[in-house]
Formats: structure tokens, sequence, C-alpha cells
């Protein structure tokens, strides 16, 4: 079983005095990898949200708060915490998932999320109506949005339109590679990002 999960961009605040917080975009109307999509507007959550580190339930790293979702997707705004010596393994956890921002070595979010209505399409699954309950902060984009975003600031400024559309189309033949039937999930199972269905051969 592979599990595709869909990703988002996101860019590192300024730190305000003691406070580490970085935002960006929780998810977006864009079609990931795998062909699936989450309809931002069909969004349900609860503020203040876990933050996690790659979708680990026993390692959250801070808060998070979502914004009001738009047709053009949902905002958040999340902290990391500054903690003392006397909490151990917890301030090297939250140092170390701050320094991954600080230093780009993580550069998306996920969100860990149940589906409430979906429907299947040709490319994958619409998701119409979802419930959040954590966002993660994760190494690989997988959007092709964030895909395009992460390689403009490691190249120092924008890429030439046709190296953009090549990527583009690099990631819609990584979405139609070989025959994918799909096997919906059992019970209201938690879902990480837009994850694609058990895939069989």
């Amino acid at each position: 079983m592979e599990l595709q999960r869909a990703y988002s961009a996101f860019e590192v605040k300024a730190i305000d005095g003691d406070r580490r917080t970085f935002s960006g975009w929780a998810t977006t109307p864009s079609m990931d990898r795998a062909g699936d999509t989450i309809n931002p507007l069909g969004v349900t959550f609860r503020n203040p949200l876990a933050l996690l580190h790659g979708h680990r339930h026993d390692l959250p790293i801070g808060t998070v708060k979502f914004k009001t979702p738009t047709k053009r997707g949902i905002e958040f705004d999340a902290e990391i915490p500054v903690v003392g010596d006397e909490y151990g393994s917890l301030k090297d956890r939250v140092n170390t998932a701050w320094g991954e921002l600080k230093f780009g070595l993580v550069r998306a979010v996920s969100i860990g999320f149940k589906p409430i209505k979906y429907a299947f399409t040709d490319d994958g699954v619409d998701y119409q109506e979802v419930e959040v309950y954590e966002l993660s902060t994760v190494s690989i984009p997988a959007l092709p949005d964030a895909v395009i975003t992460a390689v403009k600031s490691m190249a120092g400024g924008a890429l030439p339109q046709d190296v953009i559309n090549q990527i583009k189309a690099l990631e819609f033949s990584a979405r139609k590679s070989g025959p994918v039937s799909l096997i919906k999930r059992a019970g209201n199972q938690e879902l990480n990002g837009a994850v694609r269905l058990t895939r069989s051969r």
C-alpha cells in the first residue's frame, strides 16, 4: 500500500520576540500527484489545532490556527514554543523542528483529516467535505504549486515559463503513470493530506 499526501509550501515569518512563528497555506484546490483535490470551502476545523512533525501524533511540536476558508484555500499561522532545559527531550524536539524550518530543510506542510463527503473522478478523489484534525511539517512538497515555489526559492529567482511548464508536465505524467484501481477504505479512518485510496495493480 502506498499513501499519497497533498502538501503546501509555506514561508517562515520573522521571529517576534521569544515567539517562533511561521505561516502559509494549509490546503488549496490544486490537484496533488495522485489526482486528488480538497474543496477548501468544505473544510471544517476547531482552532487551535495540533502542529505535528511528519504526522507523528506522539511528536507534537506546537500549535496552529487556521484562517477563514476561501476559494483560494486556507491560510494558517503556526507557533513552535520556546521551552526550558527542564523539559529535556521536548526542548530538543521543538528546537530541532524550528531549526529545520529556519534553515529551509523542511519546506512544506500537510493536513491530517477525516473525509465526510467525497466523489471519485477520472483523476482521483474529489474531497468535497472534510474535517481537519492536525497540521504537520513535512520535507517534500507534492502539490505542483508547492513544487514550483520550492524550485523558485532554491534558484534564487523566477524560473522561465518553459521550465515551469516542463515541471508541470512531469507532475501530470506522474499522475497518469500505470493503471490504478481504487479500493475504498473502510470506516471513517483518518487520512493524511489528500490521501490516495489504497492502490492495487
